[in-house]
């Protein structure tokens, strides 16, 4: 589904340039969860804002389904994000002024169908735990845990065809936690492919490839049915 192939990012400072990944290639299939892993500052931010289409690498390619993302124009990369690509982000990026429930669907705002998702978003978030007295509440009067659920739900609205997370567990309890698994779990059963950021070893088990990112690239350090320890991985 996905073709990474050499991609490299460095970024420009006053003293010259620091490299973060180097010639990364990676073959992301349709239907698969794939975890990365790793130290923090080792760029895995910067991976998964490369492969979204949100930062462009220094070098290489990022194809989804054949379409090199970073040749399309930025309307067009806009549109196929929008559309395939759900993004859920490790600082929630809600707006402000916008209630629970209308930061869901903004992504959607200029869509003509766009009043038929709010029944769908109402039911999304009540699956992921938000009450339905929070649904006209600002982020503001979020807890931590309740502004990563609502970002979750605005990237699972569309029904991408990849979701792809950076650290969605972090601010949740044990049991919204599991409940999100479970949801991303049927998300990858009905054949979405997820790509997912983690510190959680319980987490970075559920996915079926487990890649490390460190010294600028990703080394594959297990699967789901293998014996695998975070612990040993990030040492």
């Amino acid at each position: 589904m996905i073709e990474i192939h050499n991609l490299s990012k460095s970024f420009k400072h006053s003293t010259g340039q620091t490299e973060i990944l180097h010639n990364i290639s990676l073959t992301i299939e349709k239907g698969q969860w794939y975890t990365i892993i790793g130290p923090s500052g080792t760029g895995k931010s910067t991976f998964l804002n490369c492969i979204a289409g949100l930062l462009k690498p220094t070098a290489g390619e990022v194809l989804y389904n054949d379409i090199n993302i970073y040749q399309l124009s930025e309307k067009a990369k806009s549109n196929y994000r929008r559309h395939h690509i759900g993004f859920v982000f490790q600082d929630f990026k809600l707006l402000p002024h916008y209630s629970v429930l209308d930061n869901v669907i903004l992504p959607f705002i200029y869509d003509e169908a766009k009043k038929a998702l709010y029944p769908k978003a109402m039911v999304l978030l009540e699956q992921i735990g938000i009450r339905t007295e929070l649904f006209k509440r600002l982020p503001e009067g979020l807890s931590g845990g309740e502004k990563q659920r609502v970002a979750i739900a605005r990237a699972l609205l569309g029904k991408p065809d990849i979701l792809i997370c950076d650290e969605p567990t972090g601010n949740l309890d044990i049991a919204n936690r599991n409940g999100l698994l479970d949801l991303l779990s049927h998300c990858r059963a009905q054949g979405q492919t997820i790509v997912m950021v983690t510190h959680d070893e319980d987490v970075a088990k559920s996915g079926d490839h487990i890649y490390k990112l460190i010294d600028k690239q990703l080394v594959k350090v297990g699967t789901a049915d293998a014996t695998f320890s975070l612990d040993q991985t990030t040492s």
